[in-house]
């Protein structure tokens, strides 16, 4: 019959072999995660922002190519709507 240290030995094995593995696996699960996440972490160079607005067109063009027609050329008795 085993006597009670060679079974507290043995438990004492196997759990710091089970923590062993947890910490085994934490550090590959880190190196994945810095590896998939790498280009967020690197220092930006000079990019532009996304959030920035630039001025494609002004009113007056964007209410031309909605209306298709230009709103200084439309005839003041022209009705404003047209057909779809």
């Amino acid at each position: 019959m085993p006597n009670a240290s060679s079974v507290s030995g043995r438990f004492r094995d196997i759990v710091a072999r089970i923590g062993a593995a947890f910490r085994a696996q934490r550090k590959i699960d880190a190196q994945r995660a810095l590896q998939r996440y790498r280009h967020l972490l690197a220092e930006p160079h000079e990019a532009p922002l996304v959030n920035e607005m630039s001025p494609v067109a002004s009113e007056e063009d964007t209410s031309r190519h909605a209306n298709r027609v230009d709103p200084r050329e439309r005839a003041a008795g022209q009705s404003t709507f047209e057909r779809a």
